[in-house]
């Protein structure tokens, strides 16, 4: 009768411990980034290069990076000039980072989704182009409705 409560007991621990681990909660509001192509180390690097060009930006240093942002044409959003646009982005928010494959060695682009007013809504499409020794090369932003528009 012993064994077959240790049998039982020893079964019963190796389920719990192969259970899946309790989701993690969301708030309302808040989204859960999706990865692409990279690990989250890395995604963090790019947000962090991302957030001290910002930074040196709004410091007044030079930066040598090519900056476009733009949107439909009757969206508010073209009254804004790209460096306010890209000086606003709360870079911690990006919802979704895709490593975009590029046969250029010399070029690494990535595409970036944040979503000010909440998935569903409009959104800034990113484009961060990463060159050869690492620093930001470019930074092409598109404010546009989701899909399936």
């Amino acid at each position: 009768m012993r064994l077959w409560r240790l049998v039982f007991l020893m079964g019963l621990s190796a389920h719990c411990a192969m259970a899946p681990a309790a989701p993690k909660e969301v708030l309302p509001g808040q989204t859960t980034r999706q990865l692409s192509g990279l690990s989250a180390g890395e995604a963090a690097a790019l947000l962090a290069k991302l957030e001290d060009t910002q930074r040196r930006l709004k410091a007044g240093e030079p930066q040598y990076f090519e900056l476009l942002a733009g949107s439909i044409a009757s969206f508010d959003m073209t009254k804004s000039s790209p460096r306010d646009v890209f000086l606003q982005v709360p870079f911690e928010k990006v919802w979704n980072i895709e490593r975009i494959p590029s046969d250029n060695r010399s070029w690494q682009p990535y595409k970036l989704s944040y979503s000010p007013h909440g998935l569903g809504q409009l959104y800034w499409d990113i484009e961060v182009v990463l060159g050869f020794s690492g620093n930001i090369e470019r930074v092409l932003m598109v404010y546009r409705a989701p899909a399936p528009f």
